[in-house]
Parts: C-alpha cells; structure tokens; sequence
C-alpha cells in the first residue's frame, strides 16, 4: 500500500514545486518541535538501535545525520511499497541510494530548511516524542509495515497542521529522490520525462 498519492509522473516534472512545498515545512520551527529537538539531540543515535537493512555508518552523508537516514530507511520502503525492490539484495543497493539521494536533496535547501528538517527528526528519533505524536512505540528499525503505515496515516489525517506538514516531507523526500533515477521508471509507474520528436 504506497502512502503517496503523487504517481512517479508528478514527482518528476513538479519537483520544483513540490521543493517549494518542502520549503513550508518551516512550521517545523515551533516551540514544540524546538524542545523536542533539543532534547532529541542530546539523545543521540543509540548504537544498540542503528541496525537496518544496509550500512548506515558507510554512506559519505553531507548533511543528514545517522539518526536521520535510520527513520527514513524505515519510511521510505512502505512510502513506495509496490514500487520498492522485495529482493533482499537489491533492496539494499536501492535504500543506500536512496538515502543518499535524498541527502543531495536536503544539501541543495537552504540551512534554514535543513535545521527544520533536522528538528523534525529529532522529534521522531525521540522515543517520548515519537510515541507521543506519532504512537509508534517501537525503535524505527524493529517497527512493523502496519505500525509504519498507522503512524504515517495518522499524520496525514491529523487536525495539527504541523503533523500534516511533517507527512508531506516524510512521503514527498523518498517519492521524489526515487523517481529521480532513470532505472526506477517504467511504462505503469513512470515512462520518464516526455520526449521531444522534432517535426
């Protein structure tokens, strides 16, 4: 069940407007998301914690943090669950990918942006926080398909704007950075840019 309702075409050719939307994430900057940030920071990545699907720690990273690139190796495959490769090997090779791609993405925001998005993920590596406002009560590497697809559900449909806004960032990165690559496209998903046939 793929969360995001924008099909590859979208993703590709409104990419610049879906940065621009990730540029509203500013609302991330609230007191409550400030606090939890601070508090996130102090926590730091657990190591006992950091476990996922690929190596982390290996990624040449520029501005996500390991903590970071933990909750969205979680997300990223339910976000495009259909489209995401199932075979273990593959699976792998794509996520490192892809967390490095959306890696360039946040790099080519402002610092502004960058430090919003950062709070956003301290609020959900913070386990009181992430079970607070999100209700998922496992570490992101141990949670489930349905505990990822209920909490994602739970903020896009939440009355909080704020929650609302952190759902768009954590579907639209992924979307995105995926169909940035050619060799995710194909003929039901997403053909690729239009071509130009001269006349």
């Amino acid at each position: 069940m793929a969360l995001n309702s924008n099909s590859g075409h979208s993703a590709r050719n409104n990419s610049t407007i879906a940065r621009r939307d990730f540029m509203k994430v500013g609302l991330l900057g609230s007191t409550l998301l400030g606090a939890a940030g601070l508090m996130g920071s102090l926590q730091g990545c657990n190591s006992e914690h950091a476990q996922s699907a690929i190596d982390i720690h290996s990624l040449p990273l520029k501005v996500l943090r390991e903590k970071d690139a933990i909750i969205l190796a979680a997300v990223a495959p339910v976000v495009l669950e259909g489209n995401f490769p199932k075979d273990p090997d593959q699976h792998g090779k794509v996520l490192a990918q892809l967390i490095l791609d959306i890696d360039a993405f946040i790099a080519d925001t402002t610092v502004q942006t960058q430090q919003m998005a950062q709070q956003l993920f301290d609020l959900l590596y913070f386990s009181p926080t992430r079970i607070a406002l999100g209700g998922l009560w496992s570490n992101w590497p141990e949670a489930s398909r349905d505990d990822l697809i209920a909490f994602l559900e739970n903020w896009r449909d939440s009355r909080f704007n704020t929650l609302r806004q952190g759902y768009i960032l954590l579907t639209q990165l992924p979307t995105l950075a995926f169909y940035y690559q050619p060799e995710n496209w194909n003929d039901q998903i997403y053909p690729g840019p239009p071509q130009h046939i001269p006349s």
